[in-house]
């Protein structure tokens, strides 16, 4: 058994609490003025990397490094779907990917925008996983939060492969130039940031269909992050297949992106705590998961026998029936 050690660190120092004659009665909330709207985001209380600030220390991180990604991390109170996972590697992706025809590289943005692999937006065991799923599950509806190539994919899957009878929503509140243009396969573009959408409209989605999540990654007040958990999960059918990108469960997010970069996203830390222990999301398949737990079988899942395996950051979760 694991006996936890108290942390040695000192607290932090908290301000004295005001004395109540000191606390003013609350005000009335006024209506922000125009003024105040345009001049932009106000200085933050805390600097970066402070105890109180949601961006990261990378001094701090790289002093723990071998804390956060550690060569065995675990994922207590979460069980992965191992069987469909195997299924996938063993069966759905051999099956599928022979008609995985795409080019390796390409131009990004290109008038006549096609999907190719090493793109910078969706690629590697991500975008094969797709491909595979999606014909495998033949969605009547997919809505599709924070477009790009994963649209160019799915839009084509949808013309060769389902007769064109997936519905498509895209949803993308700054989208690329070839979206704007028209993509054959994409039923609607909304020009708009989810967290304005009226979350409601998930509620078409029935069991079969999919979300499929590319938020801004961060949770914050008012965030996209906060409303897709927090308004629209629960509004969700059961049967409904949620992806969820740039998901590293069972480790953390990339140590060059926290170190390197300092993205500070925190939406798999979320996503993490929404599946501990829960009855009602299943986690079925992912990319980073498969590469930890079934690197060898990834090589000849992606027709490649012999090859380096790769991973990715898609996460799989089905909503599940209540009870």
């Amino acid at each position: 058994m694991k006996r936890w050690r108290a942390s040695r660190r000192p607290p932090p120092v908290l301000p004295d609490a005001p004395t109540p004659e000191a606390v003013p009665e609350p005000a009335e909330p006024e209506a922000p003025t125009p003024e105040a709207v345009n001049e932009g985001p106000r200085p933050a209380a805390f600097p970066d990397g402070h105890f109180y600030s949601p961006v990261v220390n990378t001094a701090d991180m790289e002093a723990r490094r071998l804390e956060i990604w550690p060569p065995d991390p675990e994922l207590p109170g979460i069980e992965f779907d191992d069987a469909f996972e195997q299924q996938v590697l063993r069966e759905l992706l051999p099956r599928y990917l022979r008609d995985f025809d795409y080019p390796e590289t390409g131009t990004e943005d290109a008038p006549d925008q096609r999907f190719f692999v090493r793109n910078g937006q969706f690629s590697y065991l991500d975008c094969r996983v797709l491909f595979a799923l999606l014909r495998h599950w033949r969605p009547a509806r997919m809505i599709e939060v924070g477009s790009g190539f994963s649209t160019l994919l799915s839009a084509d899957v949808n013309q060769r492969f389902l007769g064109g009878a997936m519905e498509l929503v895209c949803i993308e509140p700054y989208p690329r130039p070839f979206l704007t243009a028209g993509v054959r396969g994409v039923s609607e573009l909304v020009e708009e940031r989810v967290e304005l959408t009226d979350p409601r409209r998930f509620e078409a989605l029935e069991a079969g269909d999919v979300l499929f999540i590319d938020s801004s990654h961060v949770a914050k007040t008012g965030s996209d992050v906060n409303m897709l958990y927090f308004e629209v999960l629960p509004r969700l059918a059961p049967g409904v297949h949620v992806h969820i990108h740039d998901i590293f469960l069972p480790g953390d997010y990339p140590p060059h992106w926290v170190i390197g970069e300092n993205r500070s996203w925190n939406e798999q830390y979320v996503v993490r705590a929404l599946l501990m222990d829960s009855t009602r999301y299943r986690p079925i398949f992912g990319c980073a998961h498969a590469f930890t737990f079934y690197p060898d079988l990834i090589p000849m899942a992606v027709g490649r026998p012999g090859g380096r395996p790769y991973g990715g950051g898609s996460l799989w979760v089905d909503v599940a029936s209540p009870g």
